[in-house]
């Protein structure tokens, strides 16, 4: 099990669930529970094609109430045969025999998928978290569930940018610090990938940036540019309606301009 921070809390101080006792009816979550992170679901979040997340009600030692975790699906690794552009990057750490079950879609192969496209999401919540970027701080990782922090309080979760009441103040507000966020990502040479009013949630006046397992790395990735500026596209549609006017073509490419620039000075 992969964890975040250790500042934060020790997952090893307590065993909540031991053996013989009741599990959590979702037989994915027990090992959070064995491990102190978690007492109990408190409620299904959502449903997708990829995953289901689940409200879990937070073990004290983690000072928090709730958890949100997030249960992958086993054909996720349908994603990636459907968005291929996404993986390019990814299998530079890949051994060419996990490669070659990819390629054949063995049952290895789609496991193996299933652990990239998971691990690439808990990965780039640890970088941006890090970063100072309005994403969910990680909290463990383990098997098929991203374990990450909750937005909302708990009897409602934090609603999603196409569902929040906004006035025009409040709306050009969210524009600029999501701007300011996708260019945290890049500094983090991340592009999100699936930017759009569904993945974007609004809690405490701020957007928060969910749904990153497809994220590309901006350095090997050909189609990075290309995802930016629809990125950019789907969030300039929406707030365009809050009558917040932009040029989405030109935000991106001033963006990857500067980017690359600095990347650039990176290498001299």
């Amino acid at each position: 099990m992969h964890h975040a921070s250790k500042d934060r809390f020790d997952p090893t101080t307590t065993n909540t669930l031991l053996a013989g006792e009741e599990t959590l009816g979702v037989p994915e979550l027990d090992p959070f529970a064995r491990q102190g992170l978690i007492t109990r679901i408190h409620s299904k979040l959502t449903s997708g094609k990829e995953a289901t997340v689940y409200c879990c009600r937070a073990h004290p030692s983690t000072n928090r109430k709730f958890l949100a975790a997030k249960v992958y699906r086993e054909h996720v690794t349908q994603a990636y045969r459907r968005t291929g552009v996404y993986f390019e990057g990814l299998e530079r750490a890949m051994k060419a025999r996990t490669l070659r079950a990819i390629g054949r879609g063995t049952a290895f192969g789609r496991s193996a998928v299933t652990g990239v496209w998971m691990a690439n999401e808990f990965d780039a919540l640890t970088r941006l978290s890090a970063a100072g970027a309005d994403v969910p701080c990680p909290i463990a990782q383990c098997g098929s569930v991203v374990l990450m922090e909750y937005l909302g309080n708990g009897a409602r979760p934090a609603p999603h940018l196409d569902g929040a009441n906004l006035d025009p103040g409040e709306a050009r507000s969210l524009f600029e610090r999501l701007l300011r966020n996708v260019e945290i990502l890049l500094r983090e040479h991340l592009v999100h990938g699936d930017l759009s009013p569904y993945n974007v949630l609004v809690w405490k006046g701020r957007p928060w940036l969910i749904d990153l397992p497809q994220a590309v790395d901006a350095r090997f990735n050909r189609s990075a540019f290309d995802l930016l500026a629809r990125d950019i596209v789907n969030v300039c549609t929406f707030f365009a309606r809050h009558r917040v006017r932009s040029d989405p073509i030109e935000i991106a490419q001033d963006l990857w301009q500067r980017y690359q620039r600095a990347e650039l000075w990176e290498i001299d």
